[in-house]
C-alpha cells in the first residue's frame, strides 16, 4: 500500500522478536507467485531468489511411483520470508518495534 500511495501512514506491529518463527515453511502456488509479481515486483524478486521450486509431485504406493504434474509450487523457510518482509519494511519506516506482545 505504501508503494502505491507514499502519503499513507502504515505501521506493522510484530508481537515477536525479529528472528522468531513458529512453523517450518511456507508454500506458494504459481498463481500466488504471479499475484506477488503483479502487486509488488521488488518483494517477488526477493522471494524467488531464495525459494525451492517443484512442479511435479511423486507419490509412492507399494514401491510404484505415481507422478502428478502441472502443479507448480515454491517453498521457503517461514523465518526467511518474515525476514525479507522485515527488510523491505524498514526503509519505508513502517515497521514498529519488535516484541510487542499481545495487543
Amino acid at each position: 500500500m505504501k508503494k502505491q500511495d507514499p502519503a499513507r501512514e502504515i505501521t506493522v506491529v510484530e508481537r515477536n522478536r525479529p528472528y522468531d518463527t513458529f512453523g517450518w515453511g511456507v508454500v506458494f502456488s504459481d498463481e500466488t507467485l504471479g499475484g506477488f509479481e503483479d502487486a509488488d515486483k521488488e518483494t517477488y524478486d526477493r522471494i524467488v531468489k531464495e525459494y525451492a521450486y517443484w512442479g511435479d509431485i511423486d507419490t509412492y504406493i507399494k514401491g510404484e511411483r505415481i507422478r502428478s504434474t502441472g502443479h507448480g509450487f515454491a517453498g521457503m523457510s517461514r523465518k526467511r520470508l518474515l525476514n525479507i518482509f522485515q527488510e523491505l519494511c524498514l526503509p519505508e519506516n513502517s515497521l514498529a518495534p519488535f516484541d510487542c506482545g499481545s495487543l
